[in-house]
């Protein structure tokens, strides 16, 4: 397994990361990715900005919009949330893949006392609430498979950012993204550090892997930084719809 944990808090930084390796090289070993960002709003590949995010809200607060390739819902970010990425070769049905890492995410959680349980296609919750979502991607031969975990984010911006979608929320009974959503911390029996936690997960995913901790190249980098510029840093990519 190669093991990449970057202390950039720049969300367009990883997409690249995570595009070298689902597109370009062309490695069968797994790959995991912990990460952080700063106020961030990530939106699925083929969402429109306005119907999702109060953007007056996010330049107000300092709240950088980035795109992913991944389809899904918004999700706002902040230093309080971890990030996690996992590449593989598309061997098995891109479902499996994701069913493969949600267990693996929920089993580590599990072992820190935290209730979490699969819901759904897309989410992980802890006692009705979401704490994880996941989405992917695939380039053909490798699949990425990455997903946010609500520990410390700050709920109240979160809410305050993102355009609830009434027709998803209220079949579920649910008036508000808000009373939808939780943080991990209230979980952990010493309320942790957001670092203390991103340590313990570290460990718990890593457990049974021999690894290697990917440093990128001189060439590596030179390609993370044309996809950077090209895409994930690039209103163009960003605000296109």
């Amino acid at each position: 397994m190669i093991f990449i944990e970057s202390r950039c808090n720049d969300a367009a930084y990883h997409f690249s990361v995570e595009e070298l390796f689902t597109c370009s090289i062309r490695d069968n070993s797994p790959v995991l990715m912990l990460w952080q960002t700063d106020k961030t709003v990530m939106l699925g590949s083929n969402q429109i900005v306005k119907a999702e995010v109060d953007v007056d809200i996010a330049l107000e607060s300092g709240i950088k919009i980035v795109r992913r390739s991944s389809g899904g819902g918004a999700i706002y970010t902040d230093p309080g949330t971890i990030l996690y990425t996992v590449i593989r070769p598309m061997t098995k049905e891109a479902f499996i893949h994701k069913e493969e890492t949600a267990v693996s995410v929920i089993n580590a959680l599990n072992k820190m006392g935290v209730p979490a349980i699969r819901e759904g296609r897309n989410d992980i919750t802890a006692e009705g609430r979401k704490i994880s979502g996941l989405a992917q991607y695939t380039s053909g031969s490798h699949i990425c498979t990455h997903g946010s975990l609500l520990y410390d984010t700050d709920l109240e911006t979160l809410s305050k950012v993102l355009i609830a979608n009434e027709k998803k929320l209220h079949p579920k009974g649910i008036t508000s993204i808000r009373s939808r959503v939780t943080n991990i911390k209230p979980y952990m029996e010493n309320g942790s550090s957001v670092g203390d936690f991103m340590d313990i997960l570290k460990n718990h995913l890593l457990s049974g892997f021999e690894y290697s901790i990917y440093l990128p190249g001189k060439n590596e980098q030179v390609e993370i930084n044309k996809i950077y510029q090209n895409k994930y840093a690039n209103p163009e990519w960003n605000l296109r719809m």
